[in-house]
């Protein structure tokens, strides 16, 4: 006969109850495979927005008066002063560059980053 203790019943319960729970963890692994990801074409809204965002983005060195108007922060009279700077300057080697604008800062820049490319 076992003589076991109040303690080391408990301990042996704990140990028993771990063993059961890592085996049905190892069961449920087996069971359920890791989802794999294979590369293919992207879907047709992935390609919408890339075009949307595309679309979105004004050439800095194309762009009219009327077209600048339409950005964000952005009026009649500093789209004139954009037109006018690259008139003037040649045209912008990079988006970054609109900061040069007099009227345009890092905010404002911040504010049409997005919406800016140069080609």
């Amino acid at each position: 006969m076992l003589f076991v203790t109040q303690q080391e019943r408990l301990t042996l319960t704990i140990l028993g109850g771990l063993a059961l729970a890592a085996l049905g963890i190892l069961a449920w692994q087996q069971r359920h495979p890791p989802i794999r990801v294979e590369p293919g074409p992207l879907p047709p809204y992935a390609q919408w927005d890339a075009r949307l965002t595309a679309a979105r983005q004004l050439d800095l060195n194309t762009a009219t008066i009327e077209e600048l108007e339409r950005l964000p922060e952005v009026g009649p009279s500093l789209a004139r002063r954009i037109v006018e700077y690259r008139q003037a300057h040649g045209p912008f080697r990079r988006a970054q560059e609109i900061v040069q604008v007099p009227g345009i800062g890092p905010k404002t820049y911040e504010a049409l980053q997005e919406y800016l490319t140069v080609r």
